[in-house]
């Protein structure tokens, strides 16, 4: 197929030091072809170049300029606005690893100053623990056009560009087929425990289509409750009315959040301070599991509200 140039937390083990999965997405929750407000991801088009499309298929946000973009090739559509989706074939392949949506960076169109993609996927704030792993799963959509080029960052401060390290090897990372190809990252210890975002950066030199799926970080924590304890006070416990939370040493509690006992958030509350009082009247009685963040990790505390 030619491109054709148009004018696009999860909790484990509260009781004990494990692998515990930080974060983890496959992006089937965002809404298709989104280019912006895709939950808690920065997507950030620093090329600001125009990009391909297909011949006779088009989609949301086509040949606009745009970082990455929630894909889903069953919903593509053609001249006539008919919903046809783009199969895959032995030359290429648009479809998801999980579900039907995934990530997908398009070929800038070069100009007279861009000669590459320069598009970055940028996580949501992830608070690491140590032995921290990164992992994803990337690919080339279509072999023709293939030599994808990737690399990836880390950035303890925000998500400008700026902001980040390169923590893969080489200038950059190719990948060729269309097969969906699991990459793994190692997390230097400098970054235990820390809030960090974790930037994919693609800058394909006018190929096609790159695509991530299936992002998680992985690391080890102190069993939450135990950290929970060196960490925080919290009470009264059982509680009626409210919960007061305060951090040990003056750190700033950064977030609580407050989940039921199949993992529904109930409260979620920004803090940024060492002390906060959590309105909890409106919840049924019942045993609940309250989570706070702070520069020092996240511990999780089983509450009870009367």
């Amino acid at each position: 197929m030619k491109k054709l140039l148009l004018t696009f937390i999860a909790f484990a083990g509260i009781n004990a030091s494990a692998q515990t999965i930080l974060f983890e997405d496959s992006f089937e929750f965002y809404d298709d072809f989104a280019i912006e407000n895709v939950g808690d991801w920065t997507l950030t088009d620093v090329d600001g170049a125009t990009t391909y499309g297909f011949q006779g298929l088009t989609f949301l946000n086509s040949g606009v300029a745009k970082s990455f973009q929630v894909f889903n090739a069953t919903q593509t559509t053609d001249a006539n606005g008919v919903v046809t989706p783009l199969t895959a074939s032995a030359a290429q392949d648009w479809g998801a690893r999980t579900g039907d949506k995934h990530m997908v960076c398009f070929a800038s169109v070069p100009t007279a100053t861009v000669t590459a993609n320069n598009d970055w996927l940028i996580s949501p704030q992830i608070t690491l623990g140590t032995s921290n792993v990164l992992k994803f799963w990337a690919k080339a959509c279509n072999a023709e056009f293939g030599a994808e080029r990737f690399n990836v960052w880390i950035s303890t401060t925000d998500t400008n560009p700026a902001s980040f390290t390169k923590i893969s090897s080489g200038a950059f990372t190719t990948t060729t087929s269309i097969n969906w190809v699991e990459r793994t990252y190692n997390l230097a210890a400098t970054y235990n425990n820390l809030p960090v975002y974790i930037g994919i950066k693609c800058q394909s030199p006018d190929m096609f289509g790159f695509a991530v799926d299936d992002f998680s970080v992985t690391g080890t924590v102190l069993g939450t409750d135990s950290f929970f304890a060196s960490n925080y006070a919290v009470g009264p416990n059982p509680a009626t009315d409210v919960v007061n939370i305060s951090a040990k040493n003056n750190n700033t509690i950064n977030i609580v959040e407050i989940t039921d006992v199949n993992g529904r958030v109930v409260k979620n509350v920004t803090v940024n301070a060492t002390t906060s009082q959590i309105n909890v009247a409106d919840l049924n009685s019942g045993v609940y599991f309250l989570k706070a963040s702070s520069e020092n990790g996240v511990g999780t505390s089983k509450i009870v509200k009367k």
